[in-house]
């Protein structure tokens, strides 16, 4: 009779550490589950906050996505070469080939026409950048926003025309 008890309390420790188990994977299992759902939701409105520029963005692509006239691209050739140094005084050295964009003709012709004057200024401008934040896509998109703003500044200061809509990289080497 005292080996059957014996027996039966084994049986009980077994069974209790079993249960044990299967209690702890079910509660990870249901943390899990509920922090996996909490972000799914929550992921939205943090990317919102972290980004809201992205709205602005949003509207100026169906901006663009309204326009019935096709883009129209004018190629900065041929590529500029800037050199410059990092916070080391190392020298580097920055190839890059822009194309601009319009949808209207006149725009690019006046581009194509005070082509000098644009490289000239861009030149100038991207002497001045960083090594460390030109490595960077935030560094190049910013790259690409100031180069906008110049080329904006310049057709519209020489011809009094509008309508440069976005400059964009066809290459970029930076060593």
């Amino acid at each position: 009779m005292a080996d059957n008890e014996t027996e039966d309390r084994n049986e009980d420790k077994e069974g209790e550490k079993k249960g044990g188990k299967t209690k702890l994977i079910i509660i990870v299992a249901v943390v899990l589950v509920v922090l996996g759902a909490g972000g799914f939701f929550a992921a939205p409105a943090i990317m919102n906050t972290i980004s809201p520029q992205a709205e602005d963005e949003a509207e100026a692509v169906e901006v663009a996505a309204d326009t019935t006239e096709p883009a129209l691209f004018a190629p900065l050739h041929p590529p500029l070469v800037v050199n410059f140094k990092n916070a080391y005084g190392e020298s580097h050295f920055m190839q890059f080939t822009l194309e601009v964009m319009s949808r209207d003709q006149s725009v690019i012709d006046e581009v194509k026409n005070h082509a000098a004057v644009i490289r000239n200024s861009l030149i100038l401008m991207y002497g001045n950048v960083e090594y460390e934040t030109v490595v960077t896509r935030e560094g190049k998109e910013q790259m690409l926003a100031d180069a906008l703003e110049e080329i904006r500044d310049i057709v519209e200061t020489e011809t009094g025309k509008t309508g440069v809509e976005a400059v964009f990289f066809t290459s970029l080497v930076i060593q």
